[in-house]
Order: structure tokens, then sequence, then C-alpha cells
């Protein structure tokens, strides 16, 4: 089995963990060690019988580095630490929860997730850490680019595409061909109806531009 940790132990981060149990139950094949947190006191903790191994320095400590399954669930926070774990040479698992459907034909990159109960179905890409949450939905020749977020139950009709960075709010949807440019976020409950830019927030029924963000934006720590 392959060492692994999950970094955040957040909502997100103990998600995966049930995830990765699951995985473990059907074939073992990860040695889970516990949870990494820049948030950690250095006191011995625990999440759910997991030890809380301490901040990004202890994988920094290990050579060779375990997997990471990332418990980041903001995709601009997400694209942060990934550029912040490079030089580690760390790598990331592609997980796909047992109760989820995934197509023969779905290409996957490094560090996909896709939970319980969603569905991507045929000729779709997904990008590297793009995360399908609990119950979302993903038809035909969709194209998720790298760090896209879908909340739970979001919906995707066929032939969309979500440039890199793309945040999609729970029980959202789209129209058949729509694209929604880089780094921009879709509200809660939003139908997109038509094309986005990139950076922008869009909300409703049918979805409005709500705010326009400068380039880069996301590379900003809060």
């Amino acid at each position: 089995m392959e060492p692994l940790v999950i970094l955040g132990r957040g909502g997100h981060g103990r998600e995966l963990l049930e995830l990765v149990l699951a995985l473990n139950a059907e074939v073992p094949r990860y040695e889970l060690l516990g949870f990494v947190d820049d948030a950690a006191t250095g006191a011995p903790e625990e999440v759910h019988g997991y030890p809380v191994l301490g901040t990004r320095a202890w994988l920094a400590a290990r050579s060779p580095a375990p997997l990471v399954a990332l418990g980041v669930g903001v995709s601009a926070a997400r694209a942060r630490v990934v550029a912040a774990l490079a030089p580690l040479g760390v790598r990331f698992p592609t997980l796909v929860h047992p109760r989820a459907s995934v197509g023969r034909h779905v290409r996957m990159d490094e560090g996909v997730t896709v939970c319980d109960g969603a569905v991507v179905t045929t000729d779709v890409t997904l990008g590297a850490h793009a995360h399908v949450n609990v119950g979302a939905s993903v038809s035909h020749d969709c194209v998720l680019g790298r760090f896209v977020s879908l909340a739970p139950g979001v919906r995707l009709a066929g032939n969309v595409r979500l440039g890199d960075g793309c945040d999609v709010g729970v029980a959202a949807s789209a129209i058949p061909g729509v694209e929604v440019g880089e780094w921009s976020i879709v509200g809660g409950g939003a139908v997109l109806t038509a094309s986005l830019p990139a950076n922008v927030t869009a909300v409703g029924v049918p979805a409005r531009v709500t705010r326009t963000r400068p380039p880069g934006w996301q590379l900003r720590t809060p």
C-alpha cells in the first residue's frame, strides 16, 4: 500500500477520509498516515482516530514524500497549495469513490477527486486537481480545466467547458455548449444559459455577472 496523507482537516478533508476508507474497503491500496494542516499546534490531535501529523513542514522533512490528497475545497486555494508543494516533488492521487459512476472514456489527470454519487458520463476531460463533489453530474463531451470545483448537486449538460479554476456552487446548472472563462465563480443555484468571461462572479436564474476581478486574483492570499 502507498503511504498517503490528507492535507487539510476541515470538512473537505474529512470527506476525503471517508472516500479513502471506502476505496480501501474494496481493495486496500493506501496506508493512511493521517492529516497535515497548517493550523496544527504540535500538541497531540486526532481526526476520527487518525493523527494530525503537523504542518506542511512535516511533508518537507519526508523523503520520499507520501502521496497527498488535497482536502482544500476552494479552487484558488487549492491551486496555491499545489504551487507551494511543487518544490517537494509531491504526487497527488486520483481518487474516485466506489459509488461514483465514471465512464470508460473519461480522461482524469493527476489529483482529480470524484465523490460519492457523482456521475461523469463519456468523452469528458477532468483537468488536474479538478473536484467533482457529492451527487454532481457531468455529461458527454464536457471539459473541466485544472482546479475546477463542482459543489454538491451541480448539473452540467453536454459540451460544457469550464476554464481553469472555475468554482461552481451548490446545485448550479449549465445548458449544453456553455463556456466559462478561467477563475470565474458561479453562485449556488445559478442557471447558466449563456457563456461567461474569465474572472467574474455570476449568480441568479439566469446567471448574471455581478463582479469582475483582475487577472491573477487567484494568486493572492486573502
